[in-house]
Formats: structure tokens, C-alpha cells, sequence
């Protein structure tokens, strides 16, 4: 998935901080024990029963003294991972590992139990297509990662999970399922007239909040009778939904559609990056230790059927459906909902039912700095400051608390799409089957897993339909063009109107035009003209588009370091790539100097491993900086075994990135003196996506921009391999 949202890492490091700190942390001599739901087991699946098997995670802190004699008797076979502030131990229930002596830090020792017959098989996870969703892109099992994986997701200590997230660094920096080329520094490329393009790390810009000078130029743009004008944003680019359907999307074009034609529980407000802000959700808690949330949602809104005018009232059951709707697709980017909820548990209800539940007492409100416990809604929405209408309550039941769950809900692929809408004439029916909700799983006999479902298509077909964002899509050719125009039902239209007032020589946003062609060239000379107000430009074109003038306007170029990583996926599934030996030989023979310089001219920064620079997790210690050294690759490759003239390797990259062009063109050199044959392959991003996500691939060269504000969401899809576990246990062992 190549998401190319991007944010100054300065601003990273302050939010990772505060949401992991704001979880809290277990420690001390006592032992705490909880109940988790595996990830891959029944309660992932709608279409389970409320009754799961639960896998136990037991925390202990115990003495220094007898670290030495415990990690010998217990651990045998086990990854020994010397981090910055812990050793890291981690390994099958039993099996012991050899230490001999221990470091003057304290020990983390992991170790679990594998449910096999819950565990998927690789060949499985490939039919199902989960390739960056349940397992990494690699296809690579690797049962330490998974349980570093998912007991970083549980454990709230900071430090604690700090050093998982540590240790999962240097593990994939010397496992290498991919070569990290680093993280990318962002160039947008833009007129001067264009006025408050903010950037955020995890959303595209909400084009309504966006202006352009009055003055701007008009040019006809070559698609019917438009022109941009001041008012129209048009934006020369490149790719296309992998589909329009959010459920089964997950790459960076369609979430950009989708935050602005839909409307998410929560979102971040422009540049925001610390708090998320209400968006169909109102206000929101959660009880004491942060495993249900409650959130009420706004009423009045309403989605609008551009083809025949018709509104759908939104309402909590709108919500708890689209959830379980995404869930029960069972495409990749369902991995966030099957990780972090369990939606079998929860449902929508009436206001009244929550007053009942807030006069318990328990309940707990966090937003803007403030935290209060509130006993009734009116309280609750008073603390938010809102005095609108309401729709009901969404009760969200997390398997454990996780502090990044708000950041998790912002994401464009869950805006909430009316049940009616979905559901047609089997409405009624559904929703009197699943009791409003409170048996979601009944659903199960109205939507179908996999494209084949008969809404999926309908979305699919009608390019999503009904709208409750700030824009609808008026019309679109495939690779060609995409309109968007202003939602005249649209709930919060009152902002255009004080944009204006506050704004009065800019013009407020009313359409946005989206001109997509896969030649750069192309791209460049839309903007020369003006009929593009901002354009996506490889680096190694910039000077085409630098100072540029057009009726006293000029174009500009800005540029920042980035989360956004570009890196070589290998398929471990395969031969030779199954070989570790081989995947570093791969790595020590990429050129990764002439890549940043004659790819990237400097827009590039070195990374190894898969956390972003500054993020929690990320570290230079113990770390392997692989560097281009073809004679240590060779090395390599002897010491694995192999006759590299017997594989061909076929490298794919998406049609129309000439930077992953020339990179592709560049390992074909290098690894070619290897002894490997190797071929380059230019695939559509559709295709691209398909064909990766099943494993039928050798190689391909891909990008990846954060869904949301954790270290989870790099090392859960570049690592997980969806094995279930039965236990999974951690002691630290200190002084």
C-alpha cells in the first residue's frame, strides 16, 4: 500500500508519547493477569457467536538473581534481542535459551504457546488475499514477532513497550521480509494562489477547507465545459481506487475520497496531530479501564443519493452495521477492527439505555486536555460543548485497552454508509433479525465475505452512492478524470460561510478536480499552463516546475521529512527468498546511495527497520545499516547454498511511479551480478494490489504511510503472520 500522507516527524514523536503515556502502565512485584481474544481466532470472524476462547496473558516482575537460571530452564530455543534499555527473550512455552551470563539491564522474557489448529496456513492467508492484512507482505511466519506483536498491543507500561517495539526493529532488521530504503521527505508541488494546504500525517486534506485567491487565473481544462477558476481546486495526478467500496480499499487514493465525501466517528482536525476531533460522533467515554467506549452520535445528518435526490438519516445502527460490514468484507485493511475490537460485543443503543449506564457511575470522559467522570448525557455533552440533536449511542467493546483506538476510528475506510442505503428492501428484515444490533451476526445472512457480496458490487458500481461529507462524486472516467462537487446536504455547510467571512479575497472550495494520467510529463505541462493548481511531480523533475510565473502568480515547492517509508517487499514464501541468508544478500546488494541521490536527489532519508524515524520503537542500537557491498552479498549467497542462475526474479512496481521505475531498474543491475536473472514488471495499482496480496509475486517495491499515530500500525502489517496463541506470557526480570 503506497499511503502518501505525510507530517514533520517532530510532530510524531510528541503524539506517540502522549497516547501511549495516557494508557497508563502495570508494574511493581505483583502479577496481573488478562483475558485477550487471539487475533485469528473465532471472535476476529462477525460471524461468531458472542461466546470465544480467550488466550491468558500474564505479566510478573521478579529478581535479577534468578533471571540466569530461568531463561535456562524455561526458554532454551529463544531469540535473545539486546535492546537500548532491556534484553528481550522471547520463545515457545519450555524451550529455553542459552544465557550465559546476564547484561546489567533488566530482562523481558516472552514466551507463548501456538494454537495450531487456529492458526491459518500461509497457503490460507495467500487464498484469502490478506498480504498486508492478517500477514505481512512477505508472507514470512515468524511466531516471535507475532507474540512481540501482540503483547506490545496490550502491555501500557511506555517502557515496556518501548523495548517490544525495540526488539521488533532489530528482529526485522536482520530477518529482512523487506528492504527499508528509508523514510521519504515530502515535495508538494503547487501555484501560490492556492492558500492553506495543510498537511497530516494520517488524513488528506479536507479540500473544502482549502482556498484559492479571487485573482487566480481562469483556464479551461479540457473535460466538458469546466475551467479552473478560483473556487475549483484541480490536481494533475496519478492512480486510481483500488475500489469504491471503503470496505475493500487500502491505499492512499481511495482514502483520500473518502475523507471527503464521507464522515468518520472522529477525525483530526486539519494539520492536528495530539487530539482527534468529533465528527459523526458528538461526544464520547469509556468505563475505567478503557475497554468500552460509548460514542453519541450527531443527529440531523443525513446521506445524499445524488442519482435521485434521496436522504438516509444517519444514526447509531448505521454505524454499528458499516463496522461490522468492513469486518465481515474480510479484505485486508480489516485488520485494524479484527486487532483492536470486538464487535460481536458491541452495539448501538438508545440514549435512554445510556443514561441508565452513566447514573452506574464508572464512566469516564477525556477530551482537550480535560478528564471527568460524567453521570448523565447532558453532562457528558455539555463537557464536549454540544447542544445539537443526537441519534443514539455506539457502544464499542475493545478485547483489551488500547491507547491509539481514537486515532484507529479517524480512518477514511470506516465512513459510516447508510444501512438502508446498503440493505435495500431486506432492511427491515435485517435489522428486525439481528435485534437492531444487539445480534450482529445475524447480519451474516445479509452480507457476504469477498467481492462476490451484493452490496460490495452495488458501491462498487455506483462509486459509493450516497454521501454525508463536504463533497459528492459527481462524475469519473476510469484513469482519466474525477469530479467532485459540494454536498448541498452536507451537516456542517455552515463552516464555507465563515471561511468566507474570515476569508474575504480567497474563494471557498466548491468543486475539486482530479486530472490522472500516468506520465509525469503530462502532469508537468498541466501545470506550466495552469490548468492544474497543484501537481504530483517526481523529484528528479522538479526544476521543471520551479520558478514559474502565470499572471503574477508563482509556483512553489515545499518539502519536509516524512513517516512515509519506501521499501522491497520479498516474498519468503518462495525460493530463494525463504532463505534469510539470501534476503540479506538482496539488502547488501541494493544500491541505496545511488538510489537516494538519483531517485530521491536528496528527498530521502536512510532507515532500518520498519518504524518511522523518532517514533517510539525506532533505534540505532544493535542495528545492522546495510549499506551497498556487493562482495559481502556474494559472501552471502555462498554461504546459503544456492545457484542464483537458477531463479529468475520478476520486480514489480505500480505503472506510472518512474522513481520505483528507475529503483526497479537499478536492483536489476546490482542483483543481477549476483547470478540472479531479473526482470522488470509495470503493473496497474489495481493489479498490483491483487496480485501482491495473494503472494504472486517474486518482488516489488511499495510505499507505506500511516492509518494512524502508533508503532503498531508499521510493525503489525510489515510483521504479523496471524498465528493464534493459546498463552502468552512476559515476565521482567530486574534488580
Amino acid at each position: 500500500m503506497n499511503k502518501n500522507r505525510v507530517l514533520a516527524a517532530v510532530f510524531l514523536m510528541a503524539v506517540v508519547a502522549l497516547s501511549v503515556a495516557a494508557s497508563g502502565c502495570i508494574g511493581g512485584s505483583k502479577t496481573t493477569t488478562t483475558t485477550i481474544s487471539p487475533v485469528g481466532s473465532s471472535t476476529s470472524s462477525p460471524t461468531s457467536s458472542a461466546t470465544s476462547t480467550q488466550t491468558t496473558t500474564t505479566s510478573t516482575v521478579v529478581s535479577q538473581s534468578k533471571a540466569v537460571k530461568y531463561i535456562e530452564e524455561h526458554l532454551s530455543q529463544a531469540k535473545v534481542i539486546d535492546t537500548p534499555n532491556y534484553v528481550v527473550v522471547v520463545g515457545p512455552e519450555g524451550s529455553g535459551a542459552k544465557v550465559s551470563s546476564l547484561p546489567n539491564k533488566p530482562v523481558i522474557v516472552v514466551s507463548y504457546k501456538i494454537d495450531e489448529k487456529k492458526t491459518p496456513s500461509i497457503q490460507e492467508l495467500m487464498k484469502n488475499q490478506q498480504g498486508f492484512g492478517q500477514i505481512n507482505p512477505a508472507f514470512l511466519r515468524d511466531p516471535n514477532m507475532d507474540a512481540l506483536i501482540q503483547l506490545a498491543r496490550k502491555v501500557t507500561d511506555p517502557n515496556i513497550r518501548a523495548a517490544l517495539y525495540n526488539a521488533l526493529y532489530i528482529l526485522a532488521n536482520r530477518e529482512v521480509p523487506e528492504i527499508i530504503l528509508g523514510d521519504a521527505k515530502a515535495t508538494r508541488v503547487s501555484w501560490n494562489w492556492v492558500h492553506d494546504w495543510y498537511y497530516n500525517p494520517v488524513l488528506a486534506p479536507r479540500w473544502d477547507l482549502v482556498m484559492e485567491d479571487k485573482n487566480a487565473p481562469k483556464v479551461a481544462i479540457g473535460i466538458g465545459n469546466y475551467e479552473n477558476e478560483p473556487g475549483t481546486i484541480v490536481l494533475a495526478t496519478f492512480g486510481w481506487p483500488s475500489s469504491f467500496d471503503p470496505a475493500f480499499d487500502y491505499e492512499t487514493f481511495g482514502w483520500e475520497l473518502y475523507h471527503n465525501v464521507g464522515d468518520t466517528l472522529v477525525t483530526y482536525w486539519k494539520n492536528e496531530t495530539k487530539r482527534v476531533s468529533p465528527d459523526l460522533a458528538v461526544a464520547w467515554a469509556h468505563n475505567e479501564n478503557g475497554t468500552v467506549w460509548y460514542f453519541v452520535i450527531r443527529g440531523g445528518v443525513k446521506a445524499y443519493d445524488p442519482k435521485t435526490g434521496q436522504l438516509y438519516p444517519i444514526n447509531a445502527t448505521d454505524v454499528e452495521f458499516e463496522f461490522w460490514r468492513v469486518l465481515r468484507a474480510g479484505y485486508s485493511v480489516n485488520w485494524m477492527l479484527a486487532t483492536y475490537t470486538n464487535l460481536n460485543e458491541s452495539y448501538a443503543m438508545s440514549d435512554q439505555e445510556f443514561e441508565k449506564i452513566l447514573e452506574k457511575g464508572g464512566i469516564i470522559a477525556d477530551y482537550n486536555g480535560k478528564i471527568k467522570e460524567v453521570k448523565s448525557l447532558q453532562e457528558l455533552l455539555q463537557f464536549f460543548g454540544y447542544n445539537g440533536p443526537t441519534a443514539g449511542v455506539y457502544k464499542l467493546v475493545l478485547p483489551h485497552p488500547y491507547g491509539g483506538i481514537l486515532s484507529v476510528l479517524a480512518d477514511p475506510y470506516l465512513m459510516v454508509i447508510p444501512a438502508k442505503y446498503m440493505l435495500g428492501d431486506k432492511y427491515e428484515e435485517a435489522m428486525k433479525a439481528a435485534d437492531w444490533g444487539r445480534k450482529p451476526w445475524e447480519w451474516a445472512n445479509y452480507v457476504q465475505p469477498g467481492s462476490k457480496d451484493p452490496i460490495h458490487m452495488m458501491l462498487q458500481n455506483n462509486m459509493i452512492g450516497v454521501f454525508t461529507g463536504p463533497f459528492y462524486i459527481k462524475e469519473a472516467k476510469q484513469n482519466s478524470y474525477i469530479i467532485l462537487e459540494r454536498n448541498p446536504y452536507y451537516w456542517n455547510a455552515t463552516i464555507w460561510k465563515k471561511l468566507e467571512e474570515e476569508y474575504p479575497n480567497y474563494a471557498v472550495t466548491q468543486r475539486v478536480i482530479y486530472i490522472l494520467s500516468s506520465d509525469p510529463t503530462t502532469r508537468i505541462s498541466l501545470f506550466q499552463k495552469g490548468v492544474a493548481d497543484i501537481a504530483a511531480v517526481p523529484v528528479d523533475r522538479l526544476d521543471a516546475v520551479k520558478n514559474l510565473k502565470l499572471d503574477g502568480f508563482e509556483s512553489t515547492i515545499s518539502s519536509f521529512v516524512t513517516p512515509d517509508m519506501v521499501f522491497i517487499v520479498l516474498n519468503a514464501a518462495k525460493k530463494p527468498f525463504d532463505n534469510v541468508l539470501v534476503r540479506e544478500a538482496l539488502a547488501w546488494a541494493t544500491p541505496y546511495e545511488e538510489i537516494y541521490q538519483a531517485v530521491y536527489k536528496g528527498y530521502m532519508v536512510p532507515n532500518y527497520g520498519p518504524i518511522p524515524i523518532g517514533w517510539l520503537g525506532y533505534t540505532e542500537y544493535n542495528v545492522i545499516k546495510y549499506k551497498y557491498n556487493i562482495a559481502k552479498a556474494l559472501q552471502l549467497i555462498r554461504e546459503a547454498g544456492i545457484n542464483p542462475s537458477d531463479y529468475t526474479i520478476s520486480i514489480y512496481y505500480n505503472t506510472g511511479n518512474t522513481q520505483r521505475e528507475k529503483i526497479a531498474t537499478l536492483l536489476q543491475n546490482t542483483w543481477g551480478q549476483l547470478g540472479f536473472k531479473v526482470s522488470v514488471t509495470p503493473l496497474s495499482w489495481p493489479t498490483l494490489l491483487s496480485k501482491t496480496a495473494s503472494g504472486d509475486f517474486d518482488v516489488y517495491i511499495v510505499g507505506w504511510a500511516p492509518d494512524f499515530l502508533d508503532p503498531d500500525d508499521y510493525v503489525g502489517p510489515f510483521l504479523q503472520s496471524a498465528v493464534v496463541f493459546d498463552s502468552l506470557n512476559y515476565e521482567v526480570i530486574s534488580g
